[in-house]
């Protein structure tokens, strides 16, 4: 019974305003006419670099941790890529950018945040954090590079990705982090106001991509994403913990983030590069949907 009231308060507390948001983002791209790809810009090039320097530059970062936590993430990333590129052997080129970026882009931040602070606690949360500043930053290097080169050469593909804002959001933000220089009150708060919008954003673009969205036979290719994202991931993770030697919390809080579904994000890149964003918006639902089950299962084995 306390497992069963256990997963009530998280899907409480973390899926139910996820799935609210993109709902009401859902029945008013139904309601008035919304075009999705300028909202993804805004998210793309102001909320998303918004939320990583925020992050970065309030957070304490441990050397040696960060070192970990960049190897470990970096690995798990090249894992998924990697197989979500082979399972989309049979695919043209926009959908097989599409998948993946669905297998290897994580849902770190609006629930890898959350769900890791109600099963592991403040410390957990520390960790969590440190590891999401690492996957923004590769999702919108390594995101971007696979996102535009479903419609463009490997060469133009790379100079898109040196393009991303959250690269530089990232590199700024750790410098004034590490040497403990002040923001002006006035700046840090248009920063804070627009990290604070970046997650709303990202949901009711994903409710706008999915009122849009066919679900026929053309997506069931996302079930190749889902065993990636939700099994293979997680699995890759404990293994690159035990190959370096992660136990205790860190070891926790690395293997439940390495759980997380396709984040929003990626229908953001979608859009942006026109790499099948309905196809990623499909992923997107269907394993953050599944991801109820799978997390739960990954919170019993290994707490």
């Amino acid at each position: 019974m306390d497992m069963v009231a256990s997963l009530a308060r998280v899907f409480a507390s973390t899926v139910l305003p996820v799935f609210l948001v993109a709902g009401a983002g859902y029945i008013l791209a139904r309601a008035v006419r919304l075009e999705g790809r300028s909202l993804g810009r805004v998210v793309f090039y102001l909320g998303s670099p918004s939320l990583v320097f925020r992050s970065l530059y309030n957070m304490e970062i441990s050397s040696a941790l960060l070192q970990q936590q960049l190897m470990l993430v970096a690995g798990v990333y090249l894992v998924t890529g990697m197989l979500g590129w082979l399972i989309g052997a049979d695919q043209e080129r926009r959908r097989r950018s599409a998948l993946t970026m669905s297998s290897a882009i994580s849902n770190n931040g609006n629930m890898g945040l959350p769900i890791t602070l109600f099963a592991l606690g403040d410390a957990g949360l520390a960790i969590a954090t440190v590891y999401y500043a690492i996957s923004a930053l590769l999702t919108n290097t390594f995101g971007v590079f696979v996102a535009s080169s479903g419609s463009a050469p490997l060469g133009k593909a790379l100079g898109q990705s040196l393009r991303a804002p959250v690269i530089y959001a990232t590199i700024v933000g750790l410098l004034l982090n590490r040497f403990a220089v002040p923001l002006p009150d006035s700046l840090y708060r248009a920063v804070d106001l627009m990290a604070g919008a970046a997650i709303p954003m990202m949901l009711v673009l994903l409710g706008i991509q999915l009122s849009v969205t066919p679900f026929n036979h053309e997506q069931r290719v996302v079930w190749r994403s889902l065993i990636i994202r939700l099994g293979v991931s997680p699995l890759a993770a404990l293994a690159l913990c035990l190959l370096l030697g992660i136990g205790g919390l860190e070891r926790q809080v690395m293997i439940l983030q390495a759980a997380m579904p396709t984040a929003v994000v990626a229908t953001v890149l979608a859009t942006e590069f026109g790499a099948a964003p309905r196809l990623v918006a499909a992923a997107v639902l269907v394993s953050t949907l599944a991801s109820m089950v799978t997390i739960s299962v990954v919170l019993v084995l290994i707490t």
